[in-house]
C-alpha cells in the first residue's frame, strides 16, 4: 500500500509505502516537483512511523493533503 502526501501550497510530494523487504518497515520517498510538472529531485530514505503519524497530524490540521494514486499519475508528467 502506498501513500501520498502533499504539504497545501508545496512543490513537494511525500510517499510512504511498505518496504517489501522487511513488513514490518516503512519507507519514504520524497519528490520535488518543478513549475512545469516535472520530478526535479527524488529521494529515497528509511521513513519511520513517526513521520507517517506527523503527515496523518497534517492532514487533520489542513496543512497537507493526501493524494490519491489516480491523482498521483495525473500529477506526475512522464518523459
Amino acid at each position: 500500500m502506498s501513500l501520498f502526501f502533499r504539504p497545501i501550497g508545496s512543490n513537494n510530494v511525500f510517499n510512504f509505502y511498505e518496504d517489501k523487504d522487511t513488513s514490518t518497515h516503512i519507507k519514504t520517498v520524497s519528490y520535488n516537483f518543478g513549475s512545469d510538472g516535472s520530478i526535479k529531485g527524488k529521494w529515497e530514505k528509511k521513513g519511520t512511523i513517526a513521520q507517517l503519524m506527523g503527515a496523518i497530524k497534517s492532514v487533520e490540521k489542513g496543512t497537507t493533503e493526501i493524494i490519491s494514486e489516480a491523482d498521483w499519475k495525473n500529477l506526475i508528467k512522464e518523459d
